[in-house]
C-alpha cells in the first residue's frame, strides 16, 4: 500500500512538471529573465493575494482558454490590443524582460515600452506605457464567453472616464457563481471611448480558440507615459474606490482636463487596415 502511494505521488509530480514546465513563474528572487531574439515566447503568470491571476504569453497574443485575467476560476479578460499612432504593438517584435513582479516589452520599432504588473493588495492589473515622444494610443479589450453584444452590459461613464463591462447572466453573486460582477477599464491620462473598436477581427475565428467580444476602444494621448488599469469589482463604486486608491498609491492626482485625442481621431481612419495586417502577420 505504501509503495502504491509513493508511485501515485511520483506520477502526480511528473504530470504537474510536464504541464507547467513551460510556464515561467518568476519569484521575488529572480533578478531578470531576458527573452530574445524577438519572436520567441514563453508563458508566464502573475497572482496576488486578492485571488487574481494573469496568465499569458510573453511574445504572442493570448490564445489558450487558460490565458487572460481571472478571479479564481472565472475569466474576465482574454487579452487586450494596444495601438500607438494607429500601429499595433505586435508582441512578436518585442524584446521581453521578465522580473519577479513585472514584465516589460520593448517595442524598438516604435520606441515604446510596455510594463505589466499586478497590485498585490488590490484587484487590479496595471499596464504602463512609456514613449519618447507624445503620441495618440488606444486600448481594445478582448472579452471571452460570447461574441454577441446583447450578452453584455457595456457602460461608459462620461464623468469618470471608466468603461464598465458585465455579463447579463451574472449581475449578482449567488452560491453557484460567487465571484465579482464588473470589469472596469480606465486610463491615465483620462481617455475617450468609441464603440467602433476592431470590428474586422470578429470574423477572424482562426485568431483565437474562444468566442471573443470587442466592446470598443479607449483612446488617450500618450504624453511620454500612460497607465491602463483593469479593475475587478462587485459594483461601480468599488471599482472607482480601487482606481482612486491605486492612483493615490502611485502619487497621481486625477485632473479634469480636456482629453487630447485629436491625434487618435486623425489616425483612426487609417489604423484598421494597418492593425489588421500587423495582427495577422504575428501568427
Amino acid at each position: 500500500m505504501k509503495r502504491f502511494i509513493v508511485i501515485l505521488i511520483l506520477f502526480w509530480f511528473l504530470l504537474s512538471y510536464h504541464l507547467f514546465a513551460q510556464t515561467i513563474r518568476p519569484s521575488s528572487y529572480d533578478k531578470r529573465i531576458v527573452i530574445v531574439p524577438e519572436g520567441q515566447s514563453r508563458t508566464f503568470m502573475f497572482t496576488n493575494e486578492k485571488g487574481l491571476f494573469f496568465y499569458g504569453e510573453t511574445g504572442l497574443p493570448n490564445t489558450s482558454q487558460y490565458h487572460g485575467l481571472s478571479y479564481l476560476t472565472h475569466e474576465f479578460l482574454e487579452d487586450y490590443v494596444i495601438e500607438v499612432s494607429g500601429i499595433l504593438l505586435s508582441r512578436t517584435q518585442a524584446e521581453v524582460h521578465l522580473m519577479g513582479d513585472k514584465l516589460i516589452r520593448y517595442f524598438k520599432n516604435v520606441s515604446v515600452e510596455e510594463e505589466i504588473s499586478m497590485a498585490d493588495s488590490l484587484p487590479i492589473l496595471t499596464i504602463k506605457l512609456r514613449a519618447k515622444q507624445k503620441t495618440p494610443m488606444a486600448i481594445t479589450p478582448l472579452i471571452t464567453g460570447s461574441n454577441q453584444k446583447q450578452d453584455y452590459v457595456i457602460d461608459w461613464s462620461t464623468s469618470e472616464k471608466v468603461l464598465y463591462i458585465a455579463r447579463k447572466h451574472h449581475l449578482a453573486r449567488n452560491n453557484d457563481e460567487n465571484y465579482p460582477i464588473w470589469l472596469g477599464i480606465c486610463t491615465y491620462p483620462e481617455g475617450e471611448y468609441t464603440n467602433t473598436g476592431m470590428d474586422f477581427l470578429t470574423n477572424k475565428s482562426q485568431l483565437v480558440k474562444e468566442e471573443v467580444y470587442y466592446p470598443g476602444k479607449i483612446n488617450v494621448y500618450l504624453e511620454t507615459e500612460a497607465l491602463i488599469l483593469f479593475i475587478i469589482g462587485d459594483n461601480k463604486n468599488e471599482i472607482l474606490r480601487n482606481r482612486n486608491l491605486m492612483l493615490r498609491n502611485l502619487n497621481i492626482e486625477i485632473k479634469r482636463q480636456k482629453s487630447q485625442i485629436d491625434g487618435v481621431r486623425q489616425a483612426r481612419s487609417q489604423c484598421d487596415q494597418i492593425v489588421a495586417d500587423l495582427f495577422l502577420s504575428s501568427f
